[in-house]
């Protein structure tokens, strides 16, 4: 029987590879983070999202254009007024530069570098902090949303894709207080919450993987097969049953529902870290572009 791929090239696998992964991994971490810091509400987990945002714009922007020549670009853009608020892209890239200001501001007040009565009241009070967690719980969605606009890949136009993004990013952010609260670097009173929010977050994660998957095998575009084939049981397999739902959930969820040892807890923590890193990337590669028969 001919293979689909015999037919045309365009069934390729899409060519977004480990900066793109890394990017909205980051991002998620970030933003998701900033998100529970209304409740943790500690400078530790403000340094490590204010990095996090940092680094994830600056590899989306090394990615897409050249790093000396952005500022140029932009003065350029300033200047004559030539911004395409149109562009998905644009708008992103003004809401990561948003977290990233806001993050990086709210560091430096934490840290006494601006040593200024009113900033350090409004890193304190509610209003700032809502605002930096609406700011990254868009962020995380953006960067779910940009993978559902790439035209013929099918198997990322889903609007379920945002929604995996903002659980794998909650996961991989609670992944990370529980790190900073077994290094003692955040008191564990403060985060006594944190293994119950895990244990549900784990799960809501599995059942939605599971309704992308399922959503893509029944999919009527041949792509989208294709990608949910190469997650199940194609190239991208070992990643996603291993990587992803092994080792970054159901280990993470068994340690969680049975120990509050801190060594099991640092060991959960860092599994779940890695494997929502590891699903944003194999989603990635699973990637296929829409097959036009000629």
């Amino acid at each position: 029987m001919m293979e689909l791929t015999d037919f045309t090239a365009q069934t390729q696998v899409a060519h977004w590879g480990w900066t793109i992964a890394l990017f909205l991994w980051l991002v998620g971490l970030s933003g998701m983070g900033m998100f529970l810091n209304n409740w943790v509400r500690h400078k530790a987990l403000v340094y490590v999202c204010c990095a996090a945002g940092i680094l994830g714009t600056l590899l989306v922007v090394s990615h897409l254009a050249r790093l000396l020549n952005l500022p140029w670009a932009a003065i350029s853009a300033l200047l004559d007024l030539s911004f395409n608020f149109g562009s998905w892209m644009f708008i992103g890239i003004c809401l990561l530069v948003v977290q990233c200001v806001v993050t990086f501001f709210y560091s430096l007040v934490l840290a006494d570098v601006i040593k200024c009565e009113c900033c350090r009241k409004l890193c304190a009070g509610n209003p700032l902090n809502w605002f930096c967690a609406a700011v990254g719980v868009a962020a995380t969605i953006y960067s779910g949303f940009l993978l559902t606009q790439a035209v013929g890949v099918t198997l990322w136009n889903t609007a379920l894709l945002p929604l995996l993004w903002i659980m794998s990013g909650m996961a991989s952010a609670i992944g990370c207080i529980e790190l900073l609260m077994v290094s003692g670097r955040i008191p564990a009173a403060t985060v006594a919450w944190s293994r119950r929010t895990a244990l549900w977050v784990e799960v809501v994660e599995l059942f939605t993987i599971f309704a992308f998957v399922h959503v893509a095998l029944s999919s009527s575009s041949s792509a989208a097969r294709m990608g949910a084939q190469a997650l199940v049981s194609g190239p991208q397999s070992v990643m996603f049953w291993l990587g992803v739902i092994v080792f970054g959930s159901i280990i993470p969820l068994s340690i969680n529902f049975t120990t509050r040892n801190h060594k099991a807890l640092a060991v959960s923590a860092v599994l779940g870290v890695i494997g929502a890193l590891l699903l944003r990337a194999c989603v990635l590669f699973a990637g296929y572009y829409e097959p036009v028969l000629l």
